[in-house]
């Protein structure tokens, strides 16, 4: 759940699921509500747009849309992720996480970090799949650092993706396909990847190193990161949300900072004027954007820069689904 996750991370995720799925033992999820306080914006105008904060994981209980959410995506035209989700570009990501050939992640980490990360896959899954930190290692050892960084922070979902759920992004663009809507991306999946592929070997490995601190931490009733990470989300305060990802970032207050400006405010800027140009262009269609939630966080966050550029935007909760209505496009 760090800010350094790629949203396309999960593709390479449902390639392994697809080549170990037998062995994982699944159980059908218990009934689960929605959250009673979604990341849902809208645009404000007279035919309004909605921004909706999605976190990039298939936990059945973020896949529950309330009804506000459902609402704002059914009077919506155009559906727009951060990246592309179609299968050819999806597919297209696969190459991007690989090395170079003849280069081997373990040693380029080295033996110890190599060896924590089997580890990592081992607690993980090591009672749902036999020989999941063999598999996996041998799996992560021709990807890039940060490719394997995100691997390593989602891998405990192999699971819920063996079991036919996709992350919420994803799902998201299949109801927008099958719906007939319009679909599009804030960036594309090359101006992603250059965003990681901007960090030294040394930076990702430190980045790398955090990641495996953060996940051998021992929580409080036995949460994991992302778990931890994902009930934030649904109690739907994204000051808390924010402040405790950013406990997960590394030591290196030059690294943060980077990480900071890179990943997140960068970024921001490029989608908050994606978004402003877009609602300006065509205003008699209604868009829905569907971010990670920590792109709307603070100064930087997409709410606060629309803002700037003149838009109103409102956050909406279970008592505005009636305020909801379809509008004809133009």
């Amino acid at each position: 759940m760090k800010r350094t996750r790629s949203s396309g991370a999960l593709a390479f995720l449902v390639v392994l699921t697809a080549t170990i799925s037998f062995a994982a033992q699944t159980t059908a999820p218990a009934r689960v509500r929605p959250t009673d306080k979604p990341f849902l914006w809208r645009i404000e105008g007279a035919v309004p747009s909605y921004l909706y904060g999605t976190v990039h994981v298939p936990d059945a209980r973020v896949l529950e849309l309330p009804d506000v959410v459902k609402r704002a995506f059914d009077a919506s035209d155009v559906f727009n992720a951060e990246i592309p989700l179609d299968d050819a570009t999806q597919a297209s990501m696969m190459t991007k996480v690989m090395l170079p050939p003849g280069q081997d992640l373990r040693k380029i980490v080295g033996e110890e970090v190599f060896a924590r990360m089997g580890r990592t896959v081992e607690i993980s899954l090591g009672a749902k799949i036999p020989g999941a930190a063999e598999l996996f290692t041998t799996m992560l050892a021709p990807m890039k650092i940060w490719a394997a960084m995100s691997q390593l922070e989602l891998i405990e979902f192999l699971p819920d993706i063996s079991a036919g759920r996709q992350p919420l992004d994803a799902m998201l663009y299949g109801m927008a396909e099958k719906a007939r809507k319009e679909v599009g991306a804030l960036e594309t999946v090359d101006e992603q990847v250059a965003v990681f592929e901007g960090f030294t070997t040394q930076e990702q490995i430190k980045m790398l190193v955090s990641t495996l601190d953060d996940l051998e931490k021992v929580r409080p009733g036995g949460l994991s990161p992302a778990r931890e990470l994902v009930d934030l989300y649904l109690a739907g305060d994204l000051v808390r949300l924010a402040a405790e990802v950013n406990k997960q970032y590394p030591e290196d207050s030059a690294l943060n900072k980077k990480i900071v400006a890179r990943v997140v405010d960068d970024r921001n800027a490029k989608m908050s004027a994606k978004i402003a140009e877009l609602c300006a262009k065509k205003p008699a269609r209604s868009y829905f954007f569907a971010v990670g939630a920590l792109h709307y966080a603070g100064d930087t966050g997409l709410v606060n820069q629309l803002t700037k550029k003149g838009f109103k935007v409102t956050r909406l909760g279970p008592n505005d689904a009636g305020s909801i209505a379809r509008k004809p496009a133009a």
